[in-house]
């Protein structure tokens, strides 16, 4: 019974610090946006790589990494315009002989909105941020973290 008891321990333990693909960035507070008919709002979106990791940046240094991507859904109605990624840092694996361009700790994407058509009101645009993280030793699968934009539209 001591033995089941110590393997439970053990997999309890091993399941609160694994870190989940999903978990290798987070979305920040996602502030409201508020748009009128004709005019064009940048979206700001917060995110934070985990310490100790980095995603590749947009556009990606070499054809074989997968660039940071930032997708969201259509809304009728809504013009979705440039996506704008940070300023990337260059890094370097110890044994690699190419700096490519990445994105550590607190970054801040940007996407440009506007009405065409959209009636006063509350809305919400769903979408997500592709990447794919690595630290010094691994690259992870790639993966996407989900975000909401919440707009209101005025007249």
């Amino acid at each position: 019974m001591k033995l089941l008891t110590f393997f439970f321990f053990i997999l309890a333990a091993h399941g609160q610090t694994a870190v989940s693909p999903q978990n290798y960035v987070t979305i920040g507070n996602i502030q409201t946006v508020t748009l009128k008919q004709g005019k064009s709002v940048d979206a700001i979106i917060p995110a934070s790589v985990l310490k100790g990791h980095h995603i590749q940046a947009n556009p990606a240094t070499l054809p074989n990494l997968i660039a940071t991507e930032l997708t969201l859904e259509p809304l009728e109605g809504l013009v979705i315009g440039k996506m704008t990624y940070p300023k990337s840092k260059p890094w370097k694996l110890k044994t690699a002989s190419k700096v490519i361009q990445t994105y550590e700790g607190d970054v801040v994407l940007r996407v440009g909105l506007a009405s065409s058509a959209l009636k006063p009101g509350n809305y919400q645009v769903k979408g997500s941020l592709r990447y794919q993280a690595c630290d010094e030793k691994n690259c992870f699968f790639p993966t996407a973290a989900p975000l909401v934009i919440p707009i209101t539209v005025v007249k």
